[in-house]
């Protein structure tokens, strides 16, 4: 995930092609008895421990086990998951629920398989001398943030909170010198580096009853219809190598990531490892019955109902256009 910005539920021209577009060309079927079968895995920012249930998979050869040969392709600053995962580029890829919801209600060939997270880690970063309890205590703050977020939809519209905004930027400079200041902020991520500055700061999690989006993993349609044993065995491989990154040795992970990113220290990854287990992130809370991977249509259908009171849809969608679960395990144990 793409630390200090915001995820965008704009979707690009490119949408607009992909739905006035005839027929895809077809995706070969992966039908082989001998070879790996090549998967291509697009994800939204470059190797970091947010991915690291992935990279555990892959270090520790539970795609193989399942016959699979993963490439996973690192994201970036402008990376269009759902884009290259529609025009066949990539073959699965993750990012926010609500940007899928979006994007299939404006024509995107894409359906989530499962779910990565079971609630997006967006937060707000805030000084302890200025605590932030819940949203309601944004009223008459000053929020740095992402001009385009539904949850500031919600803020606004679902709550009638108002706030102050100003552009969010790529760095922490001015939140540093303001301690009256919040900063959108990824719960796994930038509170570590203002402590490490020498601030003392907490994070509110930005998920609540109201607005829970999930994170996702989602596959083209086109490519799920042909190959929907390795979207199976993707999906397995994958949960198994999270629940095993989050509640075991994340070592072989972070190696396989520390190799693409020097720059990520291990106290940082480590950080990062436990922010995804306090905030039960990834294997979720088992006293709302919640494990790795689990979507339910409840909560999507109550995440839908929410982006088209907020005008967010271009046209209605239903559970099932956007989701299959097919995929998805029936407990804790994928």
């Amino acid at each position: 995930m793409k630390p200090s910005i915001p995820r965008l539920l704009l979707v690009l021209p490119v949408v607009i092609f992909l739905a006035g577009c005839g027929k895809q060309e077809p995706v070969a079927p992966l039908h082989t008895e001998n070879e790996l079968v090549k998967i291509r895995f697009q994800t939204d920012w470059f190797p970091q421990p947010e991915h690291g249930g992935y990279y555990q998979a892959l270090a520790k050869g539970y795609y193989a086990e399942e016959g699979l040969d993963v490439e996973i392709l690192p994201g970036g600053p402008n990376a269009q998951m759902k884009q290259l995962v529609a025009l066949g580029e990539a073959d699965l890829g993750m990012t926010n629920g609500d940007d899928v919801i979006v994007a299939i209600a404006r024509g995107l060939p894409i359906q989530m398989v499962a779910a990565e997270m079971q609630r997006d880690p967006q937060g707000i970063l805030f000084h302890n001398s200025h605590p932030l309890r819940n949203l309601e205590g944004l009223q008459g703050r000053t929020l740095m943030a992402g001009s385009v977020s539904t949850w500031l939809d919600v803020v606004r519209k679902k709550l009638g909170v108002e706030f102050n905004q100003m552009p969010l930027v790529g760095d922490l400079a001015r939140f540093m010198n303001d301690p009256t200041l919040l900063q959108q902020c990824f719960v796994t991520n930038e509170p570590f580096f203002a402590r490490q500055r020498g601030a003392e700061v907490g994070a509110l999690l930005i998920a609540n009853d109201t607005y829970e989006p999930y994170r996702v993993i989602f596959a083209g349609r086109l490519f799920l219809a042909e190959n929907p044993v390795a979207v199976e065995k993707f999906v397995r491989a994958s949960l198994r190598g999270w629940v095993d990154y989050l509640s075991g040795d994340p070592t072989p992970g972070n190696q396989a990531i520390a190799k693409l990113r020097n720059d990520l220290s291990p106290e940082f990854m480590a950080y990062s490892i436990k922010a995804m287990n306090d905030y039960k992130l990834v294997l979720g809370d088992p006293a709302k019955g919640e494990f790795a991977g689990l979507l339910t249509a409840a909560r999507l259908q109550k995440q839908i109902t929410l982006l088209q009171e907020l005008g967010l849809l271009d046209k209605p969608v239903t559970v099932e256009d956007v989701a299959t679960f097919e995929f998805i395990p029936h407990s804790a144990n994928p």
